[in-house]
């Protein structure tokens, strides 16, 4: 694994990149990971690609990452992903992204659709919140509180219990990643009001808009089966709608918790591999 430093608009930017063990196969993949995470999220699936070169973003905000106040619409994400793609010349890149690196990946991907290979949207919002609660609601139930460890050991055991058979130890790394130093332990180095501006943003998102755009694109859908009663029966309900926006897209449904890639990432390295063949049959 190799990384470095790119810059836009003044904000830096680290990536990392998994170069293949063996001759490349195209497409490339280009990862863009959740709110709170980092790039060394995608570690654990970027071992099951030796045949692909995998690039991954640590978008601002997280990871090593620059922390601007600003910058946080879709639009300025997306231009961001662009500008790795470009620098680091990935060519025809398979779009992943996990959760609200999956809106991201969406509107990069809309944006992009002409050299794009396709894209693979994890657990990602399907539709607007706006369509299941009001903003009020929103900034109650997306906002918990930022957490603060007293040393690593303290951050794995949270992570090990929400992650439950998710977790083992190679995921320490993605863990300290995604940690700051401070003089009393370790921290995100997200701030609650730059989180703020991104759930706002999500939450406006509108994704509708975009779907069909994707239409003569190789789009996998993935949605963990394992979700919260009302949150689940919105997931169902957005998946018959963007099905109906998108028919050629395929919807599969995985028997996961939110963080497929990290619960099951044999079964979902196995389907990203045939969406790449049929990215290359479809351009």
């Amino acid at each position: 694994m190799r990384d470095g430093w790119l810059t836009r608009d003044g904000v830096r930017l680290h990536w990392r990149e998994w170069e293949p063990a063996e001759a490349a196969a195209a497409p490339p993949l280009f990862c863009l990971h959740g709110l709170s995470s980092n790039s060394m999220y995608w570690a654990r699936l970027a071992a099951r690609f030796p045949h692909r070169r995998v690039v991954a973003l640590d978008q601002r905000s997280h990871g090593l990452s620059d922390r601007p106040e600003a910058g946080y619409a879709f639009e300025e994400l997306a231009a961001d992903a662009a500008r790795a793609i470009a620098e680091l010349e990935v060519e025809r890149p398979l779009i992943l992204g996990h959760s609200w690196g999956a809106a991201v990946a969406l509107a990069l991907a809309a944006a992009q659709v002409d050299s794009i290979a396709g894209l693979a949207h994890l657990d990602g919002p399907l539709r607007s919140f706006s369509n299941l609660m009001s903003w009020d609601q929103a900034s109650v139930v997306m906002q918990p509180p930022l957490k603060h460890y007293a040393n690593l050991e303290e951050a794995f055991a949270e992570q090990r219990g929400y992650l439950e058979d998710g977790w083992a130890e190679d995921l320490q790394a993605f863990v300290e990643a995604g940690l700051i130093q401070d003089a009393e332990g370790y921290a995100l180095p997200l701030t609650a009001g730059i989180r703020l501006q991104i759930l706002k943003a999500l939450f406006d998102f509108d994704e509708e808009a975009l779907w069909p755009r994707l239409a003569a694109s190789a789009v996998l859908i993935a949605q963990a089966e394992r979700a919260p009663a009302a949150i689940a029966d919105f997931k169902r309900q957005s998946a018959e709608i963007v099905a109906k926006m998108l028919p050629s897209a395929e919807i599969k449904w995985y028997p996961s918790a939110h963080d497929i890639p990290l619960h099951l990432p044999d079964q979902l390295a196995a389907d990203i591999d045939a969406l790449a063949s049929r990215a290359a049959v479809a351009k």
